[in-house]
């Protein structure tokens, strides 16, 4: 899989939708990014007609992914952690995939140019993103997203929220949520296992992310949705004083793509709508 992240600030990340994958089958390559190679070959015509079937996408989560751990020792007390996801930029080209593909399904007349930014600053407090509800994005990254006569853009970051928001999620978890991320609990007490034994550890990815609606007429917000999901993964009775470890970095990645192929459509439908 190529990279989507590059030296320089903004390129176009994918020039085509994915094809469906067969059921279980294996996920194909992405397609290659536009020939662009930095924002400074992008057009930048941002008096170009705005185009109602046109969308902008940008997504901006990034690779960190958040661990949330409890154990019997610590009670309710969260330890946090951090772990980068691989390849870089393939959560966020799952994110621009799934935009892609909601929009198109909601209508095939509409037409989506897909981004991602190497502007690692970006990944911190979304908020600092607007700006009296007006989309403030550094350098020529504004320019770049509005070349090419998009009315609108889809924007996807991080978002800080709470864990009960996550209904397959353990409770209680005296932590945020931010971003992509796991919670694994090896605390005693009534929890049930995926197969209906008791005292299995609960594993369980999740999704923390904000999907904002941004008229690119005058970069000003017009819908947002903040989604908190999560599901539970499968632990076996022989993995289970270690689930982490008994998950390749692959399935890990897997478990996260499946939450946002299957939550993020939901948001894009809701923004949207007319």
């Amino acid at each position: 899989m190529k990279r989507l992240l590059y030296v320089l600030a903004l390129v176009p990340a994918l020039a085509l939708a994915q094809p469906p994958r067969p059921q279980g089958g294996p996920k194909p390559p992405p397609p290659p990014p536009a020939a662009a190679s930095a924002a400074s070959a992008v057009p930048m015509d941002e008096n170009a007609p705005r185009d109602p079937n046109k969308f902008a996408a940008l997504s901006l989560l990034g690779d960190n992914v958040q661990l949330l751990s409890l154990t019997p020792a610590r009670g309710d007390t969260v330890q946090t952690g951090e772990w980068k996801a691989a390849p870089a930029g393939g959560l966020d080209n799952a994110v621009l995939q799934a935009l892609n593909q909601a929009l198109k399904a909601g209508d095939g007349k509409r037409e989506v140019k897909l981004y991602t930014s190497s502007t690692r600053s970006l990944y911190g407090d979304p908020a600092a993103l607007f700006v009296d509800g007006k989309l403030a994005l550094p350098g020529n990254l504004a320019a770049a997203v509005r070349s090419g006569g998009a009315a609108r853009l889809l924007l996807v970051t991080r978002s800080r929220q709470a864990p009960d928001l996550a209904a397959a999620l353990p409770a209680p978890i005296l932590a945020s949520l931010e971003g992509p991320g796991f919670v694994l609990d090896q605390r005693p007490g009534g929890q049930i296992g995926f197969d209906g034994q008791a005292g299995l550890p609960v594993f369980a990815p999740y999704l923390s992310v904000r999907v904002a609606l941004v008229d690119l007429d005058d970069l000003r917000l017009k819908r947002e949705q903040s989604l908190a999901v999560a599901s539970r993964l499968a632990v076996a009775r022989e993995a289970a004083a270690n689930p982490w470890a008994a998950t390749s970095p692959e399935q890990r990645v897997q478990a996260l793509e499946a939450l946002i192929e299957a939550e993020l459509p939901k948001a894009v439908a809701a923004l949207v709508a007319p």
